[in-house]
């Protein structure tokens, strides 16, 4: 489970990494030969549950190479293989020749995938159906699979993905977005493009493509069909475009925006919004409303960010000079921004539990910082102080001087220096002062290290107990945490206790645009 839900079986994650490695096969292989039934509940619950697509879906070609696991494999494929791009991988693994057992599309493999195909939904068709797209397509997988379509609409829907329009048939009630998109690369005027954009309930990933030019009235459309992701990730391009002249559109963006069950519905965390509302403020011609819509919806995200139960947490936040550096070139992001988001957004989500150390030579014990600021505001207090060096174990003594006992300690820094003693409030390293907290506070809390520059200097053994380095920053390190703190025994009876019947899902997400976007993002 360690394995499928966070690519390591190592106390080490490394949040950017997607390589497949040696060891993560090994354990697929011997999983799915001691215990099949196992292996195929536990990808339904890494690919709902857990953190990554890839090693789920690996997984599974894995258990489709035996005969053995065939009742297995059946039981729990349209559980892992969600969305069409999870397919493509699929298909891709399947075909590669790296997977013992498995040399290509054949036998249960074929039926499963056709199967699968055989719910491809018309908004699958319309965003999926390129025939650009990477490595392998939807025709090719339809060629391979050679699936019998079960009515009218779902036979059209093929022929379109293999021969494009000349696929269509006669009847234009068969699938109307699909006509709405080919219609729309033919459209002359600016009203035909809004009606077929309306009325085909058109992604905005294949409206841009398929008109000769925009108006602000084409992007007016694309904001009111956008589900709230894509709204998020293109504001700017909606003010550039000259959508947010109009008042009734400011409305509605600023409306959708701070609606509290569409943010909890997004699932985004509050990184997200904080890098939206930064690239917005830097915007020409912003409007104050929606920069203010973007720090409403920043604040509402918190309940987004994975729960780490009754545990109480100490945060160590660095804020030595060094974490004044962008990110990267590109973004005006920096390492201290991530900090402090990640502590106010922890401090609202387990309000009273929660212990900030901000440090640099020293703890900072007049910080000021509390669960019931606003993350933003949290974020600024720690950017305030940006200077001095860093000593991660200072924190740590804080702890172990006052006896304060906590089930989580989470430092995180961009790991410039770990440093201690002469010009340093920390009279040792961190290593030492956690084994002395463990032995003398608390022998079973836990630290968790995150390097957000992802160097590859450690200050403790990688087989350190009760210690866990992250290396490196993504959307995922939360959810790698709060996976890593709540697997083991209980995760695995509640595998165990999985019917294959129960799992949930039969294929393509959903019908419809909305419901399929939101899962995808």
């Amino acid at each position: 489970m360690q394995v499928l839900c966070t690519q390591t079986l190592s106390n080490t994650f490394y949040a950017s990494a997607h390589e497949l490695g040696q060891e993560a096969m090994e354990v697929l292989l011997a999983a799915r030969s001691e215990c099949p039934e196992f292996l195929a509940k536990a990808l339904v619950y890494a690919r709902n549950f857990g953190l990554l697509k890839t090693m789920p879906v690996l997984g599974l070609a894995v258990l489709s190479g035996s005969r053995q696991a065939k009742e297995h494999f059946l039981a729990v494929f349209n559980q892992v293989i969600r969305t069409p791009d999870d397919l493509r991988t699929f298909v891709v693994l399947a075909k590669s020749g790296v997977i013992p057992g498995r040399n290509g599309l054949g036998g249960m493999t074929r039926d499963a995938v056709a199967a699968w195909l055989g719910n491809l939904s018309e908004y699958h068709a319309v965003k999926y159906g390129s025939a650009a797209s990477r490595e392998i397509t939807l025709r090719d997988i339809l060629r391979l699979a050679h699936p019998k379509p079960q009515n009218e609409a779902l036979a059209e829907r093929f022929g379109y993905l293999v021969k494009g329009k000349e696929g269509l048939r006669e009847s234009a009630a068969l699938n109307p977005q699909i006509r709405a998109l080919e219609a729309l690369k033919k459209a002359t005027t600016e009203e035909e493009t809004l009606n077929l954009i309306r009325q085909g309930k058109l992604p905005f990933e294949v409206v841009l493509p398929s008109v000769k030019a925009t108006t602000p009235a084409i992007w007016s459309a694309l904001l009111h069909n956008a589900p709230y992701f894509n709204l998020l990730r293109n504001l700017v391009a909606f003010t550039r475009h000259g959508v947010f002249q109009n008042e009734e559109e400011v409305k509605y963006a600023v409306t959708r925006l701070t609606d509290p069950v569409a943010v909890q519905r997004s699932k985004v965390l509050p990184f997200r919004f904080f890098q939206a509302w930064q690239q917005y403020c830097q915007t020409d011609n912003q409007d104050s409303r929606i920069s203010n819509a973007l720090r409403a919806a920043l604040e509402l995200s918190f309940v987004n960010l994975p729960s780490l139960g009754s545990r109480t947490v100490a945060i160590g936040t660095d804020t030595s000079g060094s974490m004044g550096s962008r990110v990267s070139e590109k973004s005006s992001t920096r390492f201290i921004d991530i900090a402090g988001i990640f502590t106010g957004a922890l401090l609202r989500r387990a309000e009273g539990r929660v212990i900030p150390l901000p440090f640099d030579t020293r703890v900072h014990h007049d910080h000021g910082l509390s669960g019931r600021d606003e993350i933003l505001t949290t974020c600024d207090k720690i950017s305030h102080w940006c200077g001095g060096g860093t000593a991660v174990g200072a924190p740590v003594e804080h702890l172990l001087r006052q006896r304060i006992s906590v089930d989580l300690f989470i430092g995180i820094t961009d790991q410039e220096d770990w440093a201690y003693g002469n010009g340093y409030s920390c009279s040792g390293s961190f290593l030492d002062l956690w084994r002395s907290y463990r032995q003398q506070v608390n022998s079973q809390a836990k630290a968790y290290l995150l390097t957000i520059a992802s160097y590859r200097d450690a200050v403790a053994p990688q087989g350190e107990e009760g210690v866990c380095f992250i290396y490196g920053w993504s959307d995922s390190v939360p959810k790698f945490i709060a996976q890593d703190l709540e697997g083991g025994p209980v995760q695995l009876q509640e595998i165990e206790q999985m019917r294959f019947g129960e799992t949930g899902g039969n294929g393509p997400l959903s019908e419809t645009a909305t419901e399929d976007a939101q899962i995808e993002e």
